[in-house]
């Protein structure tokens, strides 16, 4: 399967694109400028012998893979779906966007007027599978590829077999579980716990998670 990840050259894209590559899934790693996602891809070759990984611009990117993560900016949704929406009908779209404002040393977001950015990206691309996950991982702890991860990664998503195929890849990431979180309105929620999360990761210096209880 080939997996292309927009915004593939920023932090939390270049640690989704290593963590898939390492699980064996053929990477894009897309971008604005090819030469960047080239770029990228050949930083993380020598950390992964034998991945299969390229770089190409974001809307040749999409057009190239079955599975497409989001993983740029909030700021980037609407400029990138503008070249690229047509490319994700029918695909399954991983969103990992926070729509994130920060006041001071205050985080918080400014959700769109569709609730949040997975129905953002739903709306822009009615024809996409879209699946909200990722949201909460560290793009620290992503990165580091001889450490394993910790928490659960929450999926929403109004395709139930979309969400069962993101399940299925999270659970091939070590030590990763995705929980099912119902409906893609709920990352209206998962979004709000994002910026909660960066609070207490600020005040008390630490890369803390979220791990659901009881399942």
């Amino acid at each position: 399967m080939r997996i292309a990840v927009l915004g593939g050259t920023g932090p939390e894209g270049l640690g989704l694109a290593a963590r898939l590559a390492q699980i064996g899934e053929a990477v894009i790693i897309g971008s604005r400028s090819a030469g960047r996602a080239q770029e990228a891809v050949g930083g993380l070759l020598p950390r992964l012998p034998g991945a299969t990984l390229s770089g190409a611009p974001n809307a040749v990117a999409a057009a190239a893979a079955e599975v497409v993560v989001l993983a740029f900016p909030y700021e980037g949704i609407d400029p990138i779906l503008a070249e690229c929406a047509a490319a994700l009908d029918g695909k399954v779209v991983i969103d990992t966007i926070v729509p994130l404002k920060v006041d001071g040393k205050f985080f918080g977001i400014e959700p769109p007027v569709e609730g949040s950015a997975g129905e953002n990206i739903q709306a822009q691309a009615p024809g996409a599978r879209v699946v909200s996950a990722f949201k909460h991982q560290s793009a620290h702890q992503l990165i580091e590829l001889d450490r394993p991860m910790e928490g659960d990664v929450l999926l929403c998503g109004n395709d139930e077999t979309a969400k069962e195929l993101v399940g299925t890849l999270v659970r091939r990431i070590r030590d990763l579980r995705p929980v099912d979180a119902g409906e893609l309105r709920n990352a209206r929620v998962f979004e709000a716990m994002t910026a909660l999360l960066l609070n207490i990761n600020r005040k008390h210096k630490t890369r803390a998670s979220v791990k659901i209880l009881g399942l």
